[in-house]
């Protein structure tokens, strides 16, 4: 039988998580203490231990919350894809479509840009978290690539590079985006953002290999996918 924590677990858990992601994002990893992770989440450090061995135990339980919170505004793009009426919108239309509503599902305020890109710079200086992390990109690029190669083969395409490529390349274009927005007061899904982080992806797709009759896909303007008000 799995021992399941209690929701009042879970919720001390979830506060610590993101008490330090907002400690992480102002002051890095490094310079962050447990006692002002514990006084951001109102607990004690008595409340952390019992959730976490130690300040890298609680790092690689943020990162675990940030890459399930990003494959979960990708399933929520993809779900949103009308791709039982394939045919009518074009690609660009598509990737438009799926790319601005991964924008908007997709959490990306001050604390969790700051505080991924911390993250990701103590992986790189720290050798005791370093393969932990690097475990965990890992094993979500593989679940990124299958859900976007899946649905490319859906809609009659394939990645032009091989996935983790496409996937390193579409996190570069989203970070670096993110981390400039932050820089100039601006909203991470802003406009600019979303058009260049969809012309990026339509770059990395191509027309699958089609048997000899099939008809081509995305060639036709078709009738552009309603809008989020009008589903």
């Amino acid at each position: 039988m799995i021992d399941r924590p209690s929701p009042r677990r879970t919720a001390t858990r979830d506060r610590l998580i993101e008490a330090a992601l907002g400690v992480f994002a102002e002051k890095g990893v490094l310079a962050a203490t447990v006692e002002e992770i514990c006084d951001a989440a109102g607990f004690t450090r008595g409340a952390f231990y019992s959730n976490f061995e130690s300040k890298d135990g609680l790092c690689v339980a943020v990162l675990d919350t940030l890459t399930a919170e990003s494959l979960d505004a990708t399933r929520e793009a993809i779900s949103s894809l009308p791709l039982a009426t394939l045919g009518e919108p074009t690609t660009e239309e598509l990737v438009g479509h799926a790319v601005g509503v991964f924008m908007r599902a997709q959490r990306a305020d001050r604390a969790w840009v700051l505080g991924s890109a911390e993250l990701r710079l103590h992986a790189a200086r720290s050798s005791t978290i370093r393969s932990a992390y690097r475990d965990r990109v890992e094993r979500s690029t593989r679940e990124f690539v299958a859900l976007i190669e899946g649905t490319a083969a859906q809609l009659g395409y394939e990645l032009a590079v091989p996935g983790a490529a496409a996937i390193d390349v579409l996190n570069a274009v989203f970070e670096h985006g993110a981390v400039g927005a932050v820089i100039a007061g601006e909203d991470v899904a802003g406009d600019v953002r979303t058009a260049q982080l969809g012309a990026v992806l339509r770059s990395l797709l191509r027309p699958a290999a089609r048997r000899p009759g099939a008809s081509p896909r995305g060639a036709s303007v078709g009738k552009s996918i309603p809008s989020e008000g009008a589903r």
